[in-house]
């Protein structure tokens, strides 16, 4: 602590850097930028991006890229039920174990009982 209190003062004492100095005369003087009116902005982003079926258009533009390197198609595959249990299987695991803390009883037992003095 006694080390990072020169550092600190010495951190108080500098000049903060002129920001104002790097606008020009120009731009100081020049109109403010016209507002945009927000409901236009607004109702471009409610716009759906994408068809509803675009998916199938997409694995076809990466199939023929695929096919365009010399490069296999990536796997398409459907959901797996097993594969959803065995994940779901993992989490509860971590999750017990983040709730046990992966300590020893002796060290919940250490910690519990709080700090001690030297």
């Amino acid at each position: 602590m006694r080390r990072l209190l020169p550092a600190l003062a010495l951190a108080a004492c500098t000049e903060y850097p002129a920001l104002d100095a790097r606008v020009t005369p120009a731009e100081r003087t020049a109109p403010p930028p016209a507002l945009v009116p927000l409901a236009g902005l607004l109702a471009a982003g409610d716009q759906q991006p994408l068809a509803l079926d675009a998916g199938d258009d997409l694995s076809a533009r990466a199939s023929d890229l695929a096919a365009r390197t010399g490069a296999a198609p990536p796997p398409v595959t459907a959901p797996d039920a097993t594969l959803d249990a065995v994940r779901l299987a993992d989490l509860a695991a971590r999750a017990e174990g983040l709730r046990t803390g992966g300590l020893t009883p002796e060290q919940r037992d250490r910690l519990s009982s709080g700090p001690s003095l030297p």
